[in-house]
């Protein structure tokens, strides 16, 4: 009877299938985390995870044809979503919007699924994994990676001189008119002193003449 018990538990037992691929994209971009499963067999319980973060909550977290988002980590929060909501074909793949390099490490698929012709307490459990690395540099990255103060320098440099950029155009304009008007303003006013000057010559001359006619 006990043998019988030991074989019964043998065959209740979940069978393990263990996966992984490596996933590489760049700093901003959407990654589809691919799994997939036959599609003969019903999804009781699907999580995907981070072996590092399950102490406060899992990547996404499904259970009897619900997701439940309070399972979920902080950090994922609107940022996770199934590539099929309805599952067909049995992709349990899922979309993670806008990645950071915090989000860089091994992610876990965990499918519990049950095949409606074995006996219904019967399941199987799957893992996928997928060891994700998060590559490129973008200028807004840049403020979330710590530098050292040689790199901090060089950093700022760089980037006031983008922003300094529009300003000198603007600048620039504005002087060069400035000078314009300047020199303008400046030539009237010489040539408007010049014409009196012309003007006054002769009646000053024609004065000195008369004077000595006056004295005899």
């Amino acid at each position: 009877m006990a043998f019988l018990r030991v074989l019964l538990c043998f065959f209740l037992i979940a069978e393990s299938t263990a996966l992984q691929q490596d996933v590489q994209v760049k700093f901003g971009a959407d990654v589809t985390l691919q799994c997939q499963i036959s599609t003969d067999e019903i999804i009781s319980v699907l999580k995907w995870s981070r072996p590092d973060l399950n102490t406060d909550g899992y990547v996404y977290f499904y259970r009897n044809k619900r997701f439940y988002e309070n399972y979920q980590h902080p950090s994922f929060h609107g940022r996770v979503k199934l590539r099929d909501p309805e599952m067909k074909d049995g992709d349990v793949s899922v979309i993670l919007k806008k990645v950071t390099f915090n989000d860089t490490g091994m992610y876990e698929c965990h499918i519990a699924v049950r095949n409606p012709v074995r006996n219904k307490r019967a399941h199987t459990e799957i893992s996928h994994f997928i060891n994700l690395t998060v590559t490129g540099e973008t200028r807004n990255s840049m403020f979330e990676q710590p530098m050292t103060e040689g790199e901090h320098g060089g950093g700022n440099m760089h980037f006031v001189q983008e922003e300094e950029t529009p300003t000198v155009l603007m600048v620039v304009p504005a002087v060069v008119a400035a000078a314009v008007l300047v020199v303008t303003i400046g030539g009237s006013v010489l040539l408007r002193t010049f014409k009196r000057k012309k003007q006054q010559t002769p009646e000053a001359t024609t004065a000195d003449l008369k004077c000595p006619a006056a004295k005899i």
